[in-house]
């Protein structure tokens, strides 16, 4: 065998070698995220404890959910808008948030939030007025 041949030889394996290492990261970072988002979608809570900060929120007509879920990351109310989209678009609020201006907390879980933008829960607003 020359040396010519054993360098390839080598060489092929070599990179075998890399692109399998490539593909095990890639499937190792996709099970995690995989991972991370199954389980926040059902366990969050709230960013903060009560009575937390509050924030003004204008939901216009003809935004969407992930118009919606953009603003409260925006806003400091959710930490990753993506997976407050996700938690809507699995819950029974997907078709129910509605334009308004409604005063959220980080105290609050995003199923209360989602219960107060589909005007099933009341605002701040509304309890302070009673």
């Amino acid at each position: 065998m020359n040396t010519k041949k054993a360098a390839l030889i080598v060489l092929s394996i070599t990179l075998k070698i890399v692109a399998l290492a490539l593909v095990a990261m890639l499937l190792l970072r996709l099970g995690t995220t995989a991972y991370y988002y199954g389980h926040a979608v059902f366990h969050t809570g709230p960013l903060d404890a009560p009575p937390g900060r509050q924030a003004a929120v204008v939901i216009e007509e003809g935004d969407s959910i992930a118009d919606v879920a953009k603003l409260l990351e925006q806003k400091g109310l959710v930490k990753d808008w993506l997976l407050f989209y996700i938690q809507v678009n699995l819950s029974k609020y997907s078709k129910t948030i509605g334009p308004g201006e409604y005063v959220l907390t980080t105290a609050m879980e995003p199923k209360e939030m989602m219960a107060i933008m589909s005007n099933e829960g009341e605002s701040e607003e509304d309890q302070e007025d009673e």
